[in-house]
């Protein structure tokens, strides 16, 4: 009877704790310092979150253990943990929470965009080469394009936020984060789409380099 009850004491241990035990597995990378700066940085975002009507979308925990869950996530691996948000208006919760997440991965996809043709119009107007600032253009749209769908199943939802605008339409704000080693071949197969259907010419070896590079991350 005795061992019975052990098992079952355990049991219920696991079901309950699961989230703390996640949270304490994550925190193991990160100083005493640096957990405490997480939490203070992450009440303070979420008060302004709450101030601006922002709450969160079906989900049993709150804005605060949400927060510091994923930016605890993040900042445990910042190189290869990239964070995304999404943000957009939907009729219900499941078009609104989709609409966002499509609109966090159209931000990372123009900011792919925007940082390999600034890099590779420096180049030519730094160097001589045949390629026309047009076809430079021509590559960014593609890859965009391609990134934007590439990205689609790559990305890992973490939590949502919704509230409800001065008009009576629901908005919907969604945190992510994309693994870098993933989102570098995505860019990678984006790139090759790209070069198919603009003349980068000696531009080439130098877009494959800027496509290696992390895409600059926004503010979360």
């Amino acid at each position: 009877m005795k061992k019975i009850l052990t098992i079952l004491a355990l049991l219920a241990a696991t079901v309950v704790c699961p989230v703390q035990s996640h949270i304490a597995a994550q925190t193991a990378t990160l100083s005493k310092s640096q957990t405490k700066a997480v939490e203070k940085d992450s009440k303070k975002r979420c008060k302004e979150l709450k101030k601006s009507g922002w709450e969160p979308l079906a989900s049993t925990s709150t804005m605060e253990y949400a927060m510091i869950k994923y930016r605890t996530y993040i900042e445990s691996d910042e190189e290869n943990r990239i964070p995304i948000t999404g943000i957009a208006i939907g009729r219900s919760n499941k078009i609104g929470r989709e609409n966002a997440i499509h609109s966090g991965i159209a931000s990372y996809a123009t900011r792919a965009k925007a940082q390999i043709v600034g890099k590779m119009k420096s180049v030519l107007a730094a160097d001589s080469h045949t390629t026309t600032p047009e076809e430079i253009e021509k590559f960014g749209a593609a890859y965009e394009a391609a990134v934007n769908t590439k990205l689609s199943g790559l990305v890992k939802e973490h939590f949502a936020l919704v509230r409800t605008t001065s008009n009576g339409a629901k908005e919907f704000n969604v945190f992510m984060s994309i693994d870098e080693v993933k989102a570098r071949k995505a860019r990678e197969e984006a790139g090759r789409i790209a070069q198919e259907r603009a003349q980068l010419g000696s531009l080439s070896e130098h877009a494959e380099d800027f496509i290696g590079e992390p895409v600059e991350p926004e503010e979360y």
